[in-house]
């Protein structure tokens, strides 16, 4: 989320984020005579070790929020999973004419709540 919503404080952060994604796309525009495909997976809120340090607990208590109900807030009211992540993954693995995408997995947070 941060390559294209940043918040305050993830200066670094965001940085990196977004210059993986142009990586991604140069390598599009480099590699594509050569039929070899760069795509990207864009996703937020997945239950992993970077909210280590109490940091989950800390952005759930900010919003109001159980840890669960802060997994859930998005369009879908459901929690994004490391599954769903995985199958965009394998759906870009699979998509032959698809090159230079960003698939976002999110259930709309980006949408609906830029920072």
């Amino acid at each position: 989320k941060s390559a294209f919503n940043p918040g305050p404080g993830f200066g670094p952060y965001a940085v990196a984020k977004s210059a993986l994604v142009a990586l991604m796309r140069q390598y599009a525009v480099d590699l594509g005579r050569f039929g070899i495909r760069a795509n990207a997976v864009n996703a937020d809120r997945i239950r992993t070790g970077i909210f280590a340090g109490g940091v989950l607990e800390s952005r759930a208590a900010a919003r109001g929020l159980s840890v669960d109900e802060y997994f859930r807030s998005n369009l879908l009211s459901r929690e994004v999973t490391a599954r769903d992540v995985a199958s965009a993954f394998a759906y870009l693995a699979q998509a032959r004419a698809t090159t230079g995408c960003v698939v976002t997995v999110d259930g709309g947070n980006a949408a609906a709540f830029p920072r």
